[in-house]
């Protein structure tokens, strides 16, 4: 994580990484992969949330690894 949850504003775009099972010749393997999501809402008191690539909502928890790819344009533009 490159930075606190806390640091994220609405627009901003992150990946998220997920461990998944993936089926392999010898059974399965568990991949790691980042995936992209923007940032839809952020309140006081909750978890910020996060639209992935493929429509689903999540909270951004503490536990989980997230990187920045691009802040919000309002946060560019200040």
């Amino acid at each position: 994580m490159t930075a606190s949850p806390n640091t994220l504003e609405p627009g901003d775009i992150i990946e998220i990484k997920y461990r998944v099972w993936r089926a392999a010749e010898s059974g399965e393997t568990l991949v790691e992969r980042w995936i992209a999501a923007t940032v839809t809402d952020c309140e006081d008191g909750s978890w910020p949330l996060a639209r992935l690539a493929d429509g689903q909502v999540t909270e951004i928890r503490p536990f989980m690894p997230w990187r920045t790819v691009m802040k919000a344009r309002r946060a560019i533009a200040a």
